[in-house]
């Protein structure tokens, strides 16, 4: 795997100190599991901040974190939008996203149409406000990808087969975004994605439209050859983060497998990254 360090700068760090205090840094700040706040200038988006289940294997989002996010506490404040990549109970949970939603009038919401319709079933009656800021994707697998435009992002989103697929969450609407904030940094999460290239292959033009500084992945494409495939060829990012790695692996590189060695991943809620340009 390459870790393309000569074109980026990478920090370890558990301190709150804002990205935006280096004129040129942008970062990303690790929740649990497959949540992750990235920072551009004032500009921050989350990807599956809220959920409620790590089945026994994967960390909560620290009780304090989730609380500085509703109170817009830093380096949680300033949201702009919320990005859902599927309605699973370790990525998602709508009573919880509806309250962020109604707490911040400021924030979007984008999610598959299978959690936006978990989320609109929550509210009782909702404004014409409300539904204005959740946006629903509702894509078939192989479809094109759609775009959105928010103040200070440009969205794009694909559907991207759930691993496992398909013999086990055949059905989920597993979304994969690529982010460009403040038309500077560009990042892409691809939740649950599965390996099969051939998810990958049918969307050749969308992955060369526009290259991703980071990409944030389930850990298990960065452990198999297939994963590993679709990372180098149709991914093919500036800089990749694991995530979604069992609460079991270390904190500490060198206490960490063999297999995990020259990989970076996100294992402690509350680790950052810095990234300059």
């Amino acid at each position: 795997m390459k870790l393309r360090t000569l074109a980026f700068l990478f920090l370890f760090s558990l301190h709150a100190a804002a990205f935006a205090d280096d004129e040129h840094g942008w970062g990303a700040r690790y929740l649990a599991n497959a949540g992750v706040m990235i920072e551009q200038g004032e500009t921050k988006v989350l990807f599956d901040p809220f959920f409620r289940d790590g089945f026994g294997f994967y960390d909560l989002v620290p009780e304090e974190t989730e609380s500085a996010l509703f109170d817009g506490v830093a380096p949680w404040d300033g949201i702009d939008a919320i990005f859902i990549s599927h309605y699973h109970g370790d990525h998602f949970h709508p009573g919880v996203v509806t309250d962020y939603l109604r707490r911040w009038p400021s924030v979007h919401a984008y999610a598959p149409q299978q959690a936006v319709d978990a989320l609109l079933a929550e509210v009782n009656e909702p404004s014409e406000e409300l539904l204005a800021r959740i946006h629903a994707i509702d894509l078939e697998r192989d479809s094109e990808a759609l775009e959105f435009e928010l103040e200070g992002l440009f969205i794009e989103a694909v559907r991207i087969a759930h691993a496992g697929w398909p013999n086990r969450h055949s059905d989920t609407e597993n979304i994969v975004y690529r982010v460009t904030l403040d038309d500077s940094a560009t990042v892409m999460h691809l939740g649950d994605a599965d390996s099969g290239k051939e998810h990958y292959e049918v969307h050749d033009e969308y992955w060369q439209k526009q290259k991703s500084d980071l990409a944030l992945v389930p850990v298990w494409l960065m452990l198999s050859e297939k994963g590993q495939h679709v990372i180098d060829e149709h991914v093919d990012a500036e800089h990749e983060i694991g995530m979604h790695v069992f609460k079991s692996i270390p904190d500490n590189p060198e206490e960490r497998e063999p297999k995990f060695e020259g990989l970076d991943i996100f294992t402690e809620p509350g680790e950052t990254r810095s990234f300059e340009q």
